[in-house]
């Protein structure tokens, strides 16, 4: 990897870690305060109203902001076309959902669901206003301004969530926090962006990035639905006590994993994108970004899985305690799925989004397929399908990550190995003190899990001086030599 590929994917690193940890510790806080004020039947209406959301979002964006991020050349009438489109094809959907918004509420029989719907369903039209300023700003390289914008939105609209919350507004809480995020980030993109607003349009524009962005659209579209898939008809099939259960273990269960590779997801679409036709840099940068990723993930969730007990137990409560297996299963599942999304990222900024559509093609109709098989054996069973049908798809996907740059599963697992023995390792030891009760208190408990995880991983990395481990060693030396 050249030097000036490197320092700028350490700065997109740095300024991605400070927005996506940033962000996830303010949801985190609201997410728990939450949990604790409201009641568990709360979050099925988000359950529900998930999937009409991501699938509406999904089309909204079309994949034309990630065509322009990765297209070497855009000219300022791609922007305002673009701008133009999403305006017009967020209109025509929210158009669709309000009206079929009373059907929803009669099918799930939730009382008030179309209020809520009309309400939540807002945030498309808001955010068809803030995108084209987003593009801009990531196809620059300038995650500094995107860290503030999505840190400073999300304090915002948190603190008014927490605020209705503790004082008796309900699931309105969970409704009002997207809409007022996407508002006050749409608001602040165009407050440091340097686009002006321009309505004209052209076809061609248009036309010449579908190409692309209608495979990755379907695919990621596809992606989404799988992702509310289970949640839904869970809703639909089963009471709305474990319906909130379920949806409380799949939303922390895949918070560590989403959440780091996210920090490095997006970085590499910028800072890969203009290596893209050099097969042995590319190939070399995706293998030290996966080994980033699994240095990180492996640990963070096997920690998450380790001290699920004692963490729900203590944050939460224990209205949550029979959420706790259900949480450590799917955030083993969240760990296939950040693998799999990496290897996507990567054939996309290759051009090859056809690969990834196939792919998520793939993924919904085996889940589908595996859910119907397993909707009537108990949760715990839908959740082991849930797993399998992500182990799979992983598999799958790096073999057209072989194909597309020569990122092979044997080499995959050769890069990931270090990482995930030696969180292993860590996993079992720090598992003792729970397994043996070596005390009561659950915060801790807590505490001297996590101790001796960090400590006993760290120890490892440093010992076997692993890559990763050794190349960030040597960063902060240099660093604190400059300074």
């Amino acid at each position: 990897m050249s030097e000036n590929i490197k320092s700028l994917t350490l700065k997109g690193l740095f300024w991605n870690a400070l927005d996506r940890v940033g962000f996830q510790l303010v949801i985190t806080v609201v997410g728990i305060i939450t949990a604790r004020v409201l009641s568990v039947s709360d979050f099925a209406v988000m359950a529900v109203l998930g999937i009409f959301s991501v699938i509406a979002t999904s089309i909204v964006d079309s994949g034309l902001a990630t065509s322009l991020v990765r297209s070497k050349v855009v000219t300022d009438k791609d922007y305002s076309s673009m701008f133009v489109f999403n305006l017009v094809v967020s209109a025509v959907i929210y158009l669709v959902l309000f009206i079929a918004a009373p059907y929803l509420e009669k099918f799930y029989g939730i009382e008030q669901l179309a209020l809520y719907a009309r309400v939540l369903f807002l945030q498309l039209l808001i955010n068809a206003f803030g995108i084209v300023q987003y593009v801009k700003v990531l196809k620059r390289a300038q995650f500094n301004i995107t860290a503030r914008v999505n840190v400073f939105s999300v304090i915002l609209s948190g603190g008014i969530a927490v605020t209705l919350a503790l004082t008796g507004f309900g699931t309105w809480a969970l409704i009002v926090q997207p809409v007022l995020y996407t508002t006050f980030r749409s608001a602040m993109f165009w407050v440091w962006g340097d686009w002006k607003i321009n309505f004209s349009y052209s076809a061609s524009s248009i036309k010449k990035h579908m190409e692309f962005s209608l495979s990755f659209m379907t695919a990621n579209l596809l992606g989404k639905v799988l992702s509310q898939l289970y949640g839904n008809v869970i809703v639909k099939y089963y009471d709305q006590i474990q319906a909130g259960h379920y949806f409380q273990a799949n939303r922390w269960g895949e918070t560590p994993n989403l959440l780091i590779s996210s920090i490095v997801q997006g970085t590499t679409l910028s800072t890969l994108a203009p290596i893209q036709d050099d097969y042995a840099r590319f190939l070399n940068a995706c293998r030290k970004a996966f080994s980033t990723l699994a240095f990180v993930l492996f640990p963070v969730s096997m920690l998450a899985i380790t001290v699920a007990y004692p963490g729900f137990m203590y944050v939460l409560t224990d209205k949550y305690e029979n959420a706790v297996v259900y949480f450590q299963l799917l955030c083993a599942a969240g760990i296939f799925i950040s693998f799999t999304d990496m290897n996507v990222n990567f054939i996309n900024i290759k051009g090859r989004s056809r690969y990834a559509l196939i792919l998520e093609v793939i993924k919904l109709v085996s889940a589908a397929v595996v859910l119907f098989l397993t909707v009537d054996h108990g949760l715990m069973t839908i959740i082991y399908g849930q797993l399998l049908v992500r182990l799979l798809c992983y598999i799958l996907s790096t073999r057209w990550s072989k194909k597309t740059y020569g990122y092979s599963l044997f080499l995959q697992l050769r890069d990931l190995a270090p990482y995930f023995f030696n969180s292993l390792v860590a996993a079992c030891i720090s598992y003792l003190p729970l397994y043996f009760s070596v005390v009561n208190n659950y915060l801790v408990l807590l505490i001297i899990q996590s101790v001796l995880f960090v400590s006993i991983y760290i120890g490892l990395n440093h010992v076997f001086k692993n890559s990763i481990w050794v190349e960030g060693i040597q960063m902060i030396k240099v660093k604190f030599k400059k300074a």
